[in-house]
């Protein structure tokens, strides 16, 4: 069906982007749902949260994690309080009254427990592409990001 529509879409630029900008969402849908029958514990916006904790500078607070995530700090800090419940993270006060982010040894068991469920996910994902087309698939997904920035500004003004 995917397929079908991608050939109907096929026919000049206007409708390429049409086609490109709804299977982004058709595709994290999949993603999600997939890799959420991968790993059962947590959801696929927590397991990302976790891995933006790795990628944060200090202090790791609610604001500066949910920038990274391109989320609100009051949605992270719903993500955050499901991971302490479950024992992955723990919140303390950082500087000036910030909420801080701390993950707990429960974070490196959990990921290597799944490490190879993962590398293999990110192999069939990936399967169908050469060295180069994921260099240039990355770099145009860099492009992506500049233009999300330019709608994220619009949409401010």
């Amino acid at each position: 069906m995917i397929q079908e529509l991608f050939d109907q879409f096929d026919c000049d630029t206007q409708h390429r982007i049409q086609a490109i900008f709804s299977s982004i969402f058709i595709e994290s849908n999949r993603l999600q749902t997939a890799c959420e029958k991968i790993q059962e514990d947590i959801s696929m916006k927590q397991w990302l949260m976790l891995a933006m904790l790795e990628c944060c500078p200090d202090p790791k607070t609610l604001t500066n994690v949910g920038k990274l995530m391109g989320c609100s700090r009051q949605n992270i800090k719903k993500l955050a309080a499901v991971l302490e419940a479950k024992g992955y993270l723990t919140m303390t006060e950082g500087p000036n009254h910030s909420v801080c982010l701390n993950e707990t040894d429960k974070v490196a068991a959990y990921s290597q427990k799944l490490e190879q469920q993962r590398t293999e996910a990110l192999r069939l994902l990936f399967a169908d592409f050469s060295e180069d087309e994921i260099a240039a698939f990355y770099s145009l997904h860099k492009k992506l990001y500049a233009g999300i920035q330019r709608v994220e500004e619009f949409a401010e003004n």
